[in-house]
């Protein structure tokens, strides 16, 4: 009957559209169970928004659910952590090295183990190329080898090293890419051309280039907790802002994204893991630290300045000490 430690936040079910950023329980397990549901309707339907759902789990919701040195791993994974939350949750928001619930850490591993089982998928005489990366496919009747630096580059080339029984090949264009070229055999082609049944040889090179930018989303009007607010995404890569990387150690609550920011990019390692940052100017809206004791105030207004900030995977934060983060921006003009 220890009044303070009844936890004010639990695991359960919220409304429709009700995502808080910082007290959502988020599991991992519900990540993973995610990717596969997406991947038993895309084997049932092939649609190609389901793939889009595994890439997006596979870098954004499961990837961050382990350290970058292997050793540490979430439970829950919040979109938002400020020392300033006044509420003690029943998994802490920083990785643990041992956490007594045993589903989630060894889940996360086999998942991300497994990744390469939903790269490809054969069905008889076709193929179909879902995720991309440097890897190579074998089977008894066929070869390939795939060379890229996805998701940091969207240049792929594929080579057909043997194509015994293959006649049409299909390629997942990903739900964010607004434009792309294919080339086979250094001639322009559509992705519907490949579905065409061909006599496939040995050598035969398909180069795709989807041109990876940064982009400004929003959520859905119904989600209260992200109005007025937008995420920052490169390809499919989520990006998060951690308290370290604004300039003059300002709080995340101050930090403003203006709508036409022009972002620049930076190849940065962390634990010894490169990736590429995002670095821009937003806007400094706020310099007072608010008193959680008090439900209201009047506005203080301040004179906007420019505050330079970075952003960084959302896979990769927490891997720098215990500091704010935010996925979530507020949104200027």
């Amino acid at each position: 009957y220890n009044q303070p430690s009844i936890q004010q936040i639990h695991q359960a079910y919220g409304r429709q559209f009700q995502l808080p950023q910082e007290a959502a329980h988020n599991e991992i397990c519900a990540q993973i169970g995610m990717l596969l549901f997406s991947w038993r309707m895309f084997q049932t339907t092939i649609e190609p928004q389901y793939i889009d759902n595994i890439e997006n789990e596979l870098y954004n919701g499961i990837l961050s659910g382990i350290s970058l040195d292997g050793k540490d791993y979430f439970y829950t994974e919040a979109l938002r952590r400020t020392k300033e939350f006044p509420y003690t949750m029943r998994w802490p928001k920083h990785r643990q090295h041992y956490i007594s619930c045993f589903c989630c850490p060894p889940n996360t591993v086999r998942t991300l183990c497994q990744a390469q089982e939903y790269a490809y998928s054969v069905n008889k005489d076709t193929l179909w190329v879902n995720l991309y990366g440097d890897n190579s496919l074998k089977t008894k009747d066929l070869e390939v080898e795939q060379h890229s630096n996805y998701p940091w580059d969207g240049h792929i080339t594929l080579t057909i090293k043997k194509a015994k029984t293959l006649k049409s090949l299909s390629l997942h264009i990903p739900g964010w890419s607004t434009e792309m070229t294919l080339k086979l055999n250094g001639e322009n082609i559509l992705p519907e051309d490949l579905r065409l049944p061909r006599k496939w040889k040995k050598g035969d090179t398909i180069e795709l280039d989807l041109p990876i930018k940064v982009r400004l989303v929003e959520a859905n009007p119904l989600v209260e907790e992200a109005k007025n607010q937008i995420a920052v995404m490169r390809g499919p890569i989520v990006y998060c802002l951690e308290g370290q990387d604004i300039e003059g150690g300002y709080s995340i609550n101050d930090i403003t994204i203006p709508t036409d920011i022009q972002f620049s990019e930076k190849k940065i390692s962390i634990c010894g893991h490169e990736m590429i940052a995002l670095e821009g100017d937003a806007i400094l809206a706020n310099k007072d630290v608010w008193n959680n004791k008090t439900l209201y105030r009047d506005l203080r207004p301040v004179k906007e300045q420019k505050v330079r900030i970075r952003l960084i995977p959302y896979y990769a934060w927490d891997n720098r000490g215990i500091q704010d983060m935010t996925v979530w921006l507020n949104r200027g003009k």
